[in-house]
């Protein structure tokens, strides 16, 4: 479009333009705009409009301008809420499912790293280190808090002194010698209560890795123990409770390795008494007995097999407890995995008589539980307790995997 005339303004050409491009075809397009309304006007234009109306089809034929411009694909192809692809919201039922199942109980879990490794496991197959401090010094241990939880608790007004075979393992030649003389307390005290579960540290339980660890954190590297290297600097003053005189006062057990097997099988004595107990009335399943004449893969699948179908049979796992009077010849002692016949799942198989001492094997016959003198058990975990001492059976089945 060029202007009219050069005495037309460039607003009033704007207006014209949009005018001539809004303005109907149908319409006549005048020229030039009246300022005045008071102006008389001519019967030509007053009978303009009635001229104007054509074929209806003209009409329908017609797309405003606004219509004409390219629109986005959002507004041409609308898609509604409703037939959006969305991921299904967990129901209770398979929130109840997952809850018994160990395996993804252990492996969802919150990721942490191992101090000693650096590695990121999850939470549930680490040990937990915390700093314990015996009653009568101020002398504080490195020692498994997750396994001590029933051990520690505050420190009595009157310590009472006994012959404990663990705190034996706790004293070495340079603690016996420093600040006066110690006898064997069985109470153990965290060192400080109100901290005693934030000043915890994490690592990967593996038998060869702590052998390779205990002599060089047991060992004193100038006025420190080795130990100090694996504290956390968020413990440290300015910005955690333990000043340099702490740190110095803190000690790792030079036979780390064989206390740990000792609490982590008393640990899972203690879990199998209970599930026991609170199944005594009524075992829903969570006990059943298998009939073995032989330690061997075939056989349990077989025995198996025999066995009524039951729920969540796939989050189960095989307890072998040995033969009662040694009726039977055991070919394989650690037996990794065999396959359910009817899940086709693999289900861990736990060695109790190898994990276990002939005095923990004896302490469970005794409890008179009828499951307890088979040789062979099928667990299927059925509550948060029981799920616990599956994951206990594998961190202590990992931890002895390298002693097959």
């Amino acid at each position: 479009m060029e202007l009219a005339s050069h005495r037309l303004s460039y607003a009033t050409w704007r207006l014209r333009a949009f005018h001539q491009l809004l303005t109907s075809e149908s319409q006549p397009r005048p020229f030039r705009r009246s300022i005045s309304t008071s102006a008389p006007r001519s019967k030509e234009h007053d009978e303009a409009p009635s001229q104007t109306p054509q074929s209806s089809n003209s009409s329908e034929d017609y797309i405003p301008p606004s219509q004409r411009l390219p629109q986005s694909p959002v507004i041409t192809h609308p898609r509604s809420g409703i037939t959006k692809v969305r991921k299904r919201r967990p129901q209770p039922k398979d929130l109840s499912d997952l809850s018994k199942n160990p395996w993804a109980v252990a492996l969802a879990s919150p990721i942490r790293m191992c101090s000693a490794t650096g590695l990121r496991v999850p939470r549930a197959l680490m040990g937990e280190y915390g700093l314990v401090r015996r009653p009568d010094s101020e002398l504080s241990y490195m020692l498994p808090v997750d396994l001590l939880k029933d051990t520690l608790r505050k420190q009595p007004a009157v310590p009472e002194t006994s012959t404990a075979p663990d705190t034996d393992a706790m004293h070495d030649g340079k603690s016996n010698t420093k600040k006066g003389k110690r006898g064997n307390i069985s109470h153990q005290v965290p060192r400080d209560e109100k901290l005693s579960k934030l000043l915890t540290i994490r690592m990967i339980n593996l038998l060869p890795l702590l052998q390779a660890l205990s002599s060089h954190l047991a060992a004193r590297v100038g006025k420190r123990l080795g130990v100090s290297k694996i504290i956390p600097y968020r413990w440290k003053y300015p910005l955690g409770p333990l000043t340099s005189n702490d740190i110095k006062e803190i000690m790792w057990m030079q036979d780390m390795p064989e206390y740990l097997l000792r609490r982590m099988r008393q640990d899972v004595i203690k879990k199998l008494v209970g599930i026991s107990e609170f199944y005594e009335l009524d075992a829903n399943d969570v006990w059943r007995t298998l009939d073995l004449n032989e330690y061997s893969g075939l056989a349990i699948e077989t025995a198996l097999g025999k066995l009524e179908p039951v729920a969540r049979e796939a989050y189960g796992g095989v307890l072998l407890l040995g033969p009662p009077k040694a009726r039977t010849t055991r070919k394989s002692s650690f037996l990794e995995d065999v396959v359910h016949p009817r899940t086709q799942t693999k289900l861990p198989v736990f060695d109790l008589s190898a994990f276990l001492t002939a005095e923990g094997m004896e302490e469970l016959r005794v409890t008179h539980a009828p499951h307890f003198q088979a040789s062979a058990l099928f667990l299927r975990p059925d509550c948060g307790a029981s799920v616990d001492l599956m994951i206990s059976l594998w961190k202590i089945k990992r931890y002895l995997a390298d002693m097959a």
